[in-house]
């Protein structure tokens, strides 16, 4: 997960939250991260949407089969 983006009119009404939960659910038993950096603004967001979510979503080094570049 990288940088995901509301537009300004969509941001604080669930859109986000309920989008991440949707891929969870389709796609149980992966494991969540992110690549990019976290904006300090953005850290409450990812506690939110952590909350429940095995491992949260931190940044972690990309799964071996990632290609980086």
């Amino acid at each position: 997960m990288e940088e995901p983006y509301t537009e300004a009119e969509f941001q604080r009404s669930g859109l986000a939250r309920t989008a991440l939960a949707v891929l969870r659910s389709d796609y149980p038993g992966l494991s969540w991260h992110t690549l990019g950096g976290h904006f300090r603004e953005a850290e409450p967001f990812w506690d939110v949407v952590g909350a429940g979510v095995p491992g949260g979503y931190r940044q972690r080094r990309p799964c071996p089969h990632i290609e980086i570049g």
